[in-house]
Formats: structure tokens, sequence, C-alpha cells
């Protein structure tokens, strides 16, 4: 399993988790809090599995198998529309005769590999871990244009300014050396 994929999948669950409980496991194993469970799909993929895990059906329980499917179909089902709100891609998938998603991140327009999630200024926006380019992740390139500019200083201290798209805005980044260097010669 590459880093990616972790990030991906921790991606997803910070989502999940800001409307719905994680599932909890006792020390068998066996279900003790109803919840979803959020992991990894195939390794290298960038994607995540999705599903519903409920208390075992039973005297115990109080459940039945038919509410404990139906709990299953409608909390997937949200989960699914939380993240497809989001901008995840997903798919609905049996696993076992369960019913869970398979997700991912839109690709990155520029090098079509998986992007990861990023708020800036309280938009969510996604960002390529691989060439740096920031997207919508619509698709729809016009959308790209209005991403706000930003800036990464680097580990000597040098401010770069970013098109919001992830491209080096190359005059306000030359702009802001020279008023540095002005800044510096005033100092001595």
């Amino acid at each position: 399993m590459t880093d990616l994929d972790e990030e991906v999948s921790s991606a997803a669950r910070a989502l999940l988790l800001t409307r719905h409980s994680e599932a909890k496991f006792d020390a068998a194993r066996l279900v003790s809090v109803a919840g979803f469970v959020c992991g990894p799909g195939a390794p290298g993929r960038a994607q995540v599995r999705v599903c519903h895990r409920t208390r075992f059906p039973g005297v115990l329980s109080g459940l039945t198998f038919a509410d404990a499917a139906a709990e299953e179909h409608v909390l997937v089902s949200a989960y699914a529309d939380l993240l497809r709100a989001h901008g995840w891609s997903v798919r609905e998938i049996r696993f076992n005769k369960r019913l869970s998603l398979l997700t991912s991140t839109p690709a990155c327009p520029q090098c079509a590999g998986p992007t990861l999630p990023l708020p800036v200024g309280g938009e969510g926006i996604w960002r390529c871990p691989a060439c740096g380019r920031r997207t919508y992740g619509t698709g729809d390139e016009d959308d790209d244009v209005d991403l706000p500019s930003y800036s990464e200083t680097d580990e000597h201290g040098a401010v770069t300014i970013y098109h919001g798209h992830g491209e080096v805005d190359l005059e306000a980044s030359a702009e802001l050396a020279s008023q540095d260097s002005a800044d510096d010669a005033d100092e001595d």
C-alpha cells in the first residue's frame, strides 16, 4: 500500500466523520457500535472502499437480518451522497453480498494522477501531489480559472506565488523577490 492510498483513505474518512460515526469493534472484532468502515481499495490505485457495519442480528442486539440490511442500504447511500457532494467519484459495489462503495478523487487535468482534497479559503479544491496542479475537480477548465492564487515558502524562506491552478506566477514572484531584495538593501 502506498502513502497516496493512505492519504486518500484518510481524506475520505475525515469527510465521512463530519456527518457520520465510525464503526467500533470490541476485543473479539465484533461490531459494538454501528458505523462506517473506510480503508484503501486496491494497492496503488488511490481508491477507497467504504461500507457500513452494524451489530450482528440476533436476540442480544435486537436486530433482524432485514433490519441490518435496511440500515446498511440507507447509510451506504448517505455516505455515497456525501462523497459525491464533495466531488468524489463513487461506484456502488457488492462485496461478500454486502453493499459497499469504491470511491476515488477526481483525476488531475494535467497528469491524470489522483488528487487530494485541499480546503482553501473555505472552499474545497483538489491538489495533485505528483505535479502540484490545483483544480475544482469538475473537469471544466473554465472553473479552474477562478481558483484563488496562493504562495508557498521553501526551506530557505523564498516565497513563490502560484496561479490558482498551480502554475508559478513568474511576474508576481519576481515582483515579490525584488521587493524583498530592496528591503534587504535598506537594512544594510
